[in-house]
Order: structure tokens, then C-alpha cells, then sequence
């Protein structure tokens, strides 16, 4: 492949695949992540059966945030998860993830397998009202035997714990981007939906969230539990979705796949865990249309881990996990765009409430949460 300097514009794209076997008729460029420019390819003859394919070029910034640095040794953790999971799936998965085609160091190239030429995230598809209660629970039943499968690897494999481990850079920025803000976000770096009345915190709370906020943060840079995804939201899960093929009229879930696994690395379990949740919850908060949908795949999603992790569905876990969905909650909520400033309010109300009291909850305390499934 001709090596391009500029692979941020479609220009470039199409001239760095011209002459391969990835040449395309149509370049687009993608919108969602932020962390890389990526493309969807229509190739003009297919590549081992592909006929669209994902390319994603990574810069050592964050598009768009130019002054915040951003490793491109994230391709390579990406690119080794991609290829150690493929390697470990059955065959016809309940959940599969990206098969890497070609992935160029050089030129800071990752081309895979598309997943969503003809699907959703979950996000968009529970938002849309697109799937239906018992489609929900498939997905959430499929989703969390595959968490509960990968963690369990991660805590067994050691070479990967020493490999996933190097990702310190990843380890840094997700403790920085939740519990690094977690108190500035309650006090003066309040965004304006919190700021004017200042939200209701006691000076107590705020102590305990700020002890709970270092602690994690030191966990995540310390620990070896396992190997986590890093970044399991449902925006990073595609469904693809048909009629189904009965009298019924109802929707068939033809495939699940979770993308974008850059932030793989050591860490802890229960913060995968807590990520998917609150986003859910949150769906479930602010779009009506999908809060059935959502709880079921809340509800399935942590029956499914439990029955996979067995011993790893343990109260330590689900304490981490409530703790982050509270720790989600107040850092992310106020400031990506969900509408009804009373109703933000309240939310990272409830964020609060799980910081102060989650990450020491009883095991009665747990049962009656929104993570009880979990502990059965």
C-alpha cells in the first residue's frame, strides 16, 4: 500500500487504498467514538466474501481535541484483543467481535470486518423503540455470558495479564475521565445544569465520593484482576436486526457484535460491568420508549454473567460494579445531552446516593439494587 500522510479525509483514504484489494467505489466517513477517523468501504470486489469494510486511522491526539495526547499503541491492544477473542469463539457465536483484515503500523491503519453495514448500536436500537422486549433480553442474555466468558479468561491467562497489563496509558484515562472529575463535577467545575442551584451535596457526601474516587483510581492503575474490555457502553455494541421468519411478525436479532476494544487492559471487572448498566439506566430514565426493552436487557444482561462467572458474581464485584454506575452517573449525565435539567438533576442525584452508599452495601443492600440480578 502507498504510504499517505493524510488518511483524516476521504481523499486520502482513497488514494492509500487505491490498487489494493481494499479499493473501493465509496469512501464514508463514520461518525461516533472519538478516538480514531474511520470509514466504511464498499469494495468493488469483494475481500474474502466482504463486501464493505470498516477502516479506522488512528492519530497520536484525539480527533477534533488536538492538544490531548492519545497513544496510537491503543492499535496494537486493539488488534491483539480482536484477534485472541476471534480465536476463542465457536462457531456461529451468540456475540462475536471485528476479524482484523489487514492492520498497518506504519501507516496507522486497522481494516476489519464491518459489523454494522445493516445494524444498530444498541443504544440507537432501544432509543428507537427498534427492539422489541423479548429481543432485548436475547441480547442482554448473549452480552453478558460473552463478559462473563472474557473475564474469566483474563483472570486465567497470564500471558495476556502481562501484555493488557503495558496498557497503562488506557488504565490512566478511564480513571481520569470518570473519578478524576467526579468531585470537581458536585462542586465549582459543575456544568451548568448543576451549577445554578448548585446541586444538593452535603459536605459528608462529598467526602465520601472524593475517598471512593481516589481508591478506584488507584485500583485501576494497580490492579491484575483481569483483563477488561475498557469501554463496554451499549454504543460499542451493533445489532443487526430482520423480520422474523414465523407468523408472529416480530424481530429477529441476526447478530451481535461489540467494536471499538482500543482500551482492553488490566482492571477491574465490575467496571465493565457498572459502564453497560448505567447506560442502560439511563435509556430507561430519559426515553420511555425503550425503558422496558433496557431493564430486560439490564435484567438478562447480569442473570447471563452470573451464570457464566459463577464465583466471579461475587458481592466485591457487584459493589464495584454499583459503584461505577453511581460514579457513571454524576460524571456523564450532565454533559452529553440528555434533555430535562429537573430530570439531569435527579439522575446525578441517584449517582450520589450510589457512591455514598454502593461501594460498602450489605449483601441485602445489593439484592434490592439495580444490580440484585447479579447476586441472584
Amino acid at each position: 500500500m502507498t504510504e499517505i500522510n493524510d488518511l483524516a479525509t476521504v481523499e486520502g483514504v482513497r488514494a492509500y487504498i487505491s490498487g489494493t484489494p481494499f479499493d473501493s467505489g465509496d469512501v464514508s466517513r463514520l461518525s461516533g467514538g472519538l478516538g480514531n477517523f474511520t470509514y466504511r468501504l464498499s469494495l468493488r470486489t469483494p475481500y474474502n466474501g466482504h463486501t464493505t469494510v470498516i477502516l479506522k486511522h488512528g492519530k497520536p491526539y484525539v480527533p477534533g481535541m488536538e492538544d490531548m495526547a492519545f497513544s496510537l499503541e491503543r492499535q496494537v491492544y486493539e488488534v491483539t484483543a480482536l484477534r485472541q477473542i476471534r480465536a476463542t469463539l465457536p462457531p456461529d457465536p451468540p456475540v462475536s467481535v471485528p476479524e482484523v483484515l489487514r492492520f498497518d503500523e506504519n501507516a496507522h491503519v486497522i481494516i476489519m470486518s464491518d459489523c454494522g453495514a445493516h445494524g444498530l448500536s444498541l443504544k440507537q436500537a432501544l432509543i428507537a423503540g427498534a427492539l422489541p422486549p423479548a429481543a432485548a433480553r436475547r441480547v442482554g442474555h448473549a452480552l453478558g455470558g460473552f463478559l462473563a466468558r472474557f473475564h474469566a479468561r483474563g483472570k486465567e491467562d497470564s500471558g495476556a495479564t502481562v501484555f493488557f497489563g503495558r496498557n497503562e496509558e488506557g488504565k490512566r484515562l478511564s480513571a481520569l475521565v470518570t473519578y478524576g472529575r467526579l468531585v470537581s463535577t458536585l462542586t465549582g467545575g459543575a456544568p451548568p445544569v448543576l451549577a445554578d442551584p448548585p446541586l444538593e451535596v452535603s459536605q459528608g457526601e462529598l467526602a465520601r465520593i472524593a475517598e471512593v474516587a481516589g481508591e478506584t483510581e488507584r485500583a485501576m492503575l494497580e490492579t491484575t484482576e483481569t483483563v477488561v474490555m475498557g469501554d463496554f457502553w451499549p454504543g460499542n455494541v451493533l445489532v443487526s436486526l430482520a423480520e422474523a421468519g414465523d407468523a408472529s411478525g416480530g424481530v429477529a436479532v441476526e447478530s451481535v457484535s461489540v467494536i471499538d476494544w482500543e482500551m482492553a487492559k488490566t482492571g477491574l471487572a465490575g467496571l465493565d460491568i457498572g459502564q453497560f448498566v448505567a447506560e442502560l439506566h439511563v435509556i430507561c430514565e430519559f426515553k420511555p420508549d425503550g425503558r422496558e426493552a433496557a431493564s430486560n436487557v439490564i435484567d438478562a444482561f447480569l442473570r447471563a454473567y452470573r451464570e457464566g462467572a459463577g464465583a466471579g458474581a461475587n458481592l466485591g464485584v457487584a459493589r464495584r460494579a454499583l459503584t461505577h454506575v453511581g460514579a457513571h452517573l454524576v460524571a456523564w449525565t450532565p454533559v452529553v445531552g440528555w434533555e430535562g435539567r429537573e430530570k439531569v438533576r435527579e439522575v446525578v442525584k441517584q449517582g450520589v446516593d450510589l457512591l455514598v452508599e454502593g461501594s460498602e452495601g450489605t449483601e441485602e443492600y445489593m439484592k434490592g439494587s439495580i444490580l440484585g440480578p447479579l447476586l441472584g
